[in-house]
């Protein structure tokens, strides 16, 4: 979450950036505004689930289980594209685009022009986790969604985020399973869709030609440089933060 908030600082000198990462260990992620239940605020980690991990995202939704997922970030000028409602249209065209190529059936995204909604009103943490209900617009399998994203626009740049789902484990991003009422849920992982999983190396570089198609610009490999390491390192104290972490 910090590099990612990091790299919006890069969009602020017009470059745009693809980044993909997974989680160890896994780890369940709060939406910003998120409403956090009074029975789970101010627990440790290991209160929450031991051997799991817990972060607040910068972007908006809902409660959201990473593990088996690969997780892909962009950061862009917010008028780069054509502003947010068609930067969010524009990648989930990626994510479509470069999924179908590994043998994926989605359900059709293209020609829609959806917008994330506001977050949710505030209600209990558990009760409908981002992936139990698609949005408009998101990458979708039999109406069940396989690819949960978000943004956050601030200070002229945007960060879109979101987990494209390996294996569905999403009943554990419902906080209420903390205490037992684990339900099924409405999400699909990509293992249900392909004869065989590709490899990490050929589901990213998939992924990238397909962004590359898209915004008819070619993702150049990159390292996070030394500046903007350091600027994610401080970041990150802020996301280690309890106050941060349970602020609703």
């Amino acid at each position: 979450m910090a590099v990612d908030e990091a790299l919006m600082g890069l969009a602020r000198t017009g470059a745009a950036t693809l980044r993909f990462y997974t989680w160890e260990p896994g780890c369940l992620s709060l939406g910003r505004n998120q409403t956090t239940p009074e029975w789970i605020q101010e627990r440790s980690r290991d209160e929450l689930c031991p051997g799991e991990d817990v972060v607040r995202r910068p972007t908006g939704g809902r409660s959201v289980y990473h593990s088996r997922e690969l997780t892909y970030s962009v950061t862009a000028p917010d008028r780069l594209w054509g502003g947010p409602r068609r930067t969010y249209r524009r990648v989930n065209a990626a994510l479509h685009g470069g999924l179908t190529r590994l043998g994926a059936s989605l359900d059709p995204t293209l020609g829609l022009d959806p917008a994330p909604g506001p977050d949710p009103a505030p209600g209990p943490l558990g009760s409908r986790p981002c992936f139990q209900e698609p949005a408009q617009g998101e990458v979708t399998a039999g109406g069940r969604k396989l690819v949960g994203s978000a943004q956050w626009r601030h200070r002229g740049v945007l960060l879109q985020h979101g987990s494209i789902l390996l294996v569905n484990e999403q009943a554990w991003g419902n906080l209420d399973a903390q205490r037992g009422d684990r339900t099924e849920s409405a999400a699909i992982g990509l293992s249900e869709l392909v004869r065989e999983m590709p490899e990490p190396t050929l589901l990213i570089q998939t992924l990238s030609d397909a962004f590359g198609t898209e915004f008819g610009c070619k993702p150049e490999p990159a390292s996070l440089d030394p500046a903007l390491e350091m600027e994610a390192r401080e970041l990150e104290k802020k996301y280690r933060s309890g106050a941060w972490t349970w602020h609703r």
